[in-house]
């Protein structure tokens, strides 16, 4: 009767032999059905470009306290193990009744067929722990890859990458892809990269067209005086200005006055010079007061006429300096006179002094 061993516990390695074609990935432990036994089974992988046909290795099984349960040799021989391809895992290397904690493995001889790489001397790297993804994150990763066991953050290292499912990946690999569950680095990277960002905001042309305001109903004309209603719109009719009863107002307004009576004296209609010319300053529309038995709005209005711009004739003929007017007159003939004179002196000093 042939008895079964289910797997009771599995880990992956963690260290790497730099160089080497075949690498260790894991150690199982198995328990027999009917005996209980214990069973150790090693799990290696080809990294190389050519098939292996045998590996010889060294192992060492501890308990709990650091105790040797068994260190020995052990071959695999008529193999024929291609490129990235996993194999020693239906090979137990040891069996016992005692729990087994952990299991150091050497590399020690790797054959192509006549050719042997000797591992002896390579010095072994250790690994730094996968780091473990929050439960949330990991389910949402294997659903977005479709495929379970994805529990790890996918990691590049000087030595080589993890991959999700826990898999190391040596340089000397020299692949992208996953031998233990298939998946795309890059790929693998980007879906944990979208995972990990914050939702987005929503684009322009998803967000809802702002819609436009209603129409306000129309408030009526309110006139001055009347009941305010809040936020409606006041208009106001025009108010008609007051009569203006005394000119002595500010110059800055503009003053009306009705057209006089013909019976009122003389000397009430004429301004004097001096009143005018500070109405023309002021900017201000002038006309002669009437008294208050019409109405300003019954009688025309008489405009003033205009009056001779006798100080801008008075200036016109200032701008004109004598001084100057002298010296435009006299400084060219006497400058052609000194020029003349000067001339005349060399020439008499050339001609008898010389």
């Amino acid at each position: 009767m042939e008895e079964s061993f289910d797997p009771i516990a599995q880990t992956r390695a963690n260290y790497y032999t730099p160089g080497s074609p075949v690498q260790f990935v894991r150690v199982e432990l198995l328990k027999g059905s009917v005996s209980g036994d214990r069973a150790v089974c090693l799990t290696f992988k080809n990294i190389s470009r050519v098939n292996l046909t045998a590996l010889e290795i060294h192992f060492k099984c501890k308990t709990t306290g650091g105790e040797i349960l068994c260190e020995d040799e052990f071959a695999y021989r008529d193999l024929d193990a291609k490129p990235g391809e996993l194999f020693g895992m239906d090979d137990a290397v040891f069996i016992t009744q005692k729990p087994i904690t952990s299991v150091d493995v050497v590399l020690r001889n790797v054959y192509n067929g006549k050719r042997v790489v000797r591992l002896d001397n390579i010095k072994r790297v250790r690994l730094p722990a996968p780091r473990r993804l929050p439960d949330d994150l990991a389910a949402a990763l294997e659903e977005r890859m479709g495929r379970k066991g994805m529990l790890y953050a996918p990691q590049v290292l000087d030595c080589g990458w993890y991959c999700a499912c826990g898999a190391f990946h040596p340089k000397e690999e020299d692949t992208v892809y996953c031998s233990e569950c298939g998946s795309d680095r890059i790929l693998l990277q980007n879906a944990l990269n979208t995972l990990m960002q914050p939702e987005q905001a929503a684009e322009p042309d998803d967000l809802p067209e702002p819609e436009a305001p209603a129409a306000e109903p129309a408030e009526p004309t309110l006139v001055a005086g009347g009941t305010v209603e809040a936020g409606g719109t006041r208009a106001f009719e025009p108010v008609q200005p007051a009569r203006r009863e005394n000119a002595g107002h500010a110059s800055q307004e503009t003053r009306l006055f009705t057209q006089p009576p013909a019976a009122q004296p003389a000397a009430r209609r004429q301004e004097p010079a001096q009143e005018d010319e500070a109405d023309e300053e002021a900017g201000a529309t002038r006309a002669v007061r009437s008294d208050g038995r019409t109405r300003w709005a019954d009688q025309p209005v008489r405009r003033a006429s205009p009056i001779p711009d006798e100080e801008e004739d008075e200036d016109a003929e200032d701008d004109r300096d004598p001084v100057a007017e002298n010296i435009i007159r006299w400084v060219p003939p006497l400058t052609a006179l000194i020029c003349a004179g000067i001339a005349l002196y060399g020439f008499v000093y050339y001609q008898f002094f010389l």
